[in-house]
């Protein structure tokens, strides 16, 4: 899922998500978060595990790549 849908869907208990309290938690700031959501801009490693950690495997690495549908299962 890419990171812009993840923040697209609510919390649990039906709040928004923070980008700048994500922003915080893995390190960056806010207006990373907004480049990484955009495309603009791609995390390093240890940003990438983090955000992968933060959305609990919700979003990948794999999710900042675009492949079309065949070549994902070649």
């Amino acid at each position: 899922m890419k990171l812009s849908a993840w923040f697209d869907i609510p919390n649990p208990d039906g709040s928004r998500k923070n980008k700048a309290d994500f922003a915080l938690r893995i390190g960056v700031t806010p207006q990373m978060i907004s480049a990484y959501c955009a495309d603009r801009m791609w995390p390093g490693r240890d940003r990438m595990e983090a955000i992968a950690r933060e959305t609990a495997g919700e979003v990948t690495a794999n999710d900042f790549i675009d492949m079309p549908n065949d070549a994902q299962s070649a």
